[in-house]
């Protein structure tokens, strides 16, 4: 009990020491805007318990049909948009802790993997499908925007699935539809490979200099938290939030055994090597449970925060 007082001081006066000199910069994910209220739970919390500021990114809220910017956006938009954000509030501090929850996680990948010389300590990815997804919920089958898909194929269900999927790489869907960006079904890999952002970002196409330079930027993280949990209904498979995936017989693949990792595509492998991951797997959450899950807040975030606060 002595040693639990004395650590829970050690880190009460870090945090007060050092917590302006880091900031966190969260992203919201799909369908979902910055000020909805598990985001300013997340913030609130995080700024009682620490007393670091939390920056909720005010872009690319909710759903809107193109030409206006929203969620729905191509990520290829979004990410070099919200980067110049970023860069403006992580000017204001020594290093940044990014949180990305769902599809935010992804464009917080994206932002690090293109941003030389960034000053982000840790990447809280927060349930987010940093493998993809390999099938469709029904929420973005309704959210396909109008006309892009036939009317018989609109109303979702498993039987016609198989069809939509291939329509997902099209590029006229690539083009208005963010959830395509990082769609990835094992069987259609050579429809994957066509398109542009996923597979760029996990290096698996682009020229040696970009490839070399997102991975150097992603190794410079000094620590990678994954979070995630097997009742998540949105991200399918769930085991995508901590780098798994699944194979074209639907086998789950766990991360060290992913192409990703053996082959070392972005960094993974290296940052797990230096111990630099830690997985947070928490069970009985639903996809939006996890922002303001007290569950999640404790036990995966705090400490991510705590620690990113010790190694200044």
């Amino acid at each position: 009990m002595l040693v639990c007082l004395i650590l829970i001081a050690i880190l009460g006066s870090v945090t007060g020491l050092e917590a302006d000199k880091v900031g966190i910069v969260h992203m919201h994910g799909f369908w979902q805007a910055f000020d909805e209220q598990h985001h300013l739970d997340f913030k609130n919390f995080v700024e009682e318990k620490t007393g670091v500021k939390v920056h909720l990114i005010d872009a690319f809220n909710d759903l809107a049909m193109p030409p206006a910017e929203s969620s729905i956006t191509p990520l290829n938009v979004q990410v070099p948009a919200i980067l110049k954000m970023v860069k403006n509030i992580a000017a204001q501090y020594d290093k940044i802790i990014a949180v990305g929850f769902s599809q935010g996680g992804v464009i917080w990948r994206a932002m690090i993997e293109s941003w030389d010389d960034h000053n982000v300590d840790t990447f809280i990815s927060l349930a987010s499908p940093q493998h993809g997804v390999s099938d469709i919920p029904p929420k973005y089958i309704e959210a396909v925007p109008e006309g892009l898909l036939p009317s018989t194929l609109q109303n979702y269900n498993n039987g016609i699935i198989e069809v939509l999927k291939p329509l997902f790489y099209l590029s006229q869907v690539q083009s208005v539809f963010a959830p395509s960006n990082y769609f990835l079904e094992p069987r259609l890999r050579h429809l994957y490979l066509r398109t542009d952002f996923f597979p760029r970002l996990n290096n698996e196409k682009g020229d040696k200099d970009k490839i070399s330079r997102q991975k150097k930027n992603f190794k410079s993280l000094r620590k990678l938290v994954l979070i995630g949990g097997p009742d998540d209904e949105t991200v399918v498979p769930w085991q995508s939030e901590i780098f798994g995936f699944r194979t074209a017989d639907k086998k789950i693949v766990p991360m060290k055994k992913t192409e990703f990792y053996k082959k070392n595509l972005f960094g993974l492998k290296t940052l797990d090597k230096r111990g630099a991951i830690t997985k947070c797997i928490k069970a009985g959450l639903k996809h939006n449970d996890f922002p303001n899950s007290m569950e999640v807040l404790h036990d995966c975030v705090l400490p991510a925060i705590r620690d990113a606060l010790l190694a200044l």
